[in-house]
């Protein structure tokens, strides 16, 4: 890949990863539709580094305060919460892991997974009024939002707008929802490149250092970019807008 590659595929992860449209289904559309030929592992495990550091930076204030207070009963609720909502990926990861290249080439899976992602957005517009705060939330809330993430390994489930959805379902607040998802993301994405990390081979020679930097880069600003556009949506009680855009991508993979 060259540094122009490197700098819109970072972008793209940057842009998708966060914002509610799953970026895993549009790494297939890409290459499906558009011949992409997919990034080397090493690539595309830096590109998730970045957008790791880019949740960690903007959530800095939530997890050092956490840290901070480990001791605490309330903080020590949090974390097992966030535990506890990690597992069911876990599991299901462990389960389907000898057909995900299967689930990733299936187009047809592809389209009606961007419309259960409609489907979920949709769905917030019926819950306005919810006051939980993240210490309120018990383990059968985090569970059940740690269902729907695990339903995000499909490509075209996003796994921002399944777990925003889901704890707002739960009756958490809007700004809660969307710090307790990212919480959640964490283990999420560091889990994902760990088993990433493990199939790397000399991809980072040949794509060189360059390339990966702008890469690294773009993937960081533009998730940084996404993070903030998505709580001021969130906030607002506006992640229905995704769920036209994710209704219309999905038809059209289903009738092209």
């Amino acid at each position: 890949m060259d540094i122009f590659q490197s700098i819109f595929l970072g972008i793209i992860q940057g842009i998708t990863e966060f914002l509610p449209v799953s970026s895993s289904g549009h790494l297939v559309v890409f290459q499906k539709i558009f011949g992409f030929v997919e990034p080397p592992i090493f690539f595309d495990t830096l590109i998730h580094f970045a957008t790791l550091i880019a949740v960690v930076f903007y959530l800095r204030k939530e997890l050092l305060a956490l840290l901070k207070s480990i001791k605490e009963k309330e903080s020590q609720k949090i974390i097992g919460l966030i535990v506890l909502g990690t597992i069911p990926v876990v599991i299901v990861g462990f389960l389907i892991k000898d057909e995900i290249s299967h689930i990733f080439n299936s187009f047809n899976l592809l389209g009606f997974s961007f419309l259960i992602t409609s489907l979920i957005l949709f769905s917030t517009m019926f819950f306005k009024n919810c006051v939980k705060d993240i210490k309120n939330l018990n383990w059968l809330d985090s569970l059940f939002i740690g269902v729907f993430q695990a339903l995000a390994i499909l490509p075209g489930i996003s796994r921002s707008g399944s777990t925003i959805s889901a704890t707002l379902f739960r009756g958490a607040k809007r700004e809660d929802a969307f710090r307790f998802s990212f919480l959640l993301a964490i283990p999420a994405i560091t889990g994902a490149m760990v088993l990433q990390i493990i199939q790397i081979d000399q991809s980072f020679i040949n794509n060189g250092f360059f390339a990966n930097l702008a890469g690294f880069l773009s993937a960081m600003v533009f998730g940084l970019i996404s993070l903030k556009i998505l709580e001021k949506i969130t906030v607002k009680g506006k992640l229905h807008y995704f769920a036209v855009y994710c209704l219309v991508l999905g038809l059209i993979i289903l009738f092209i």
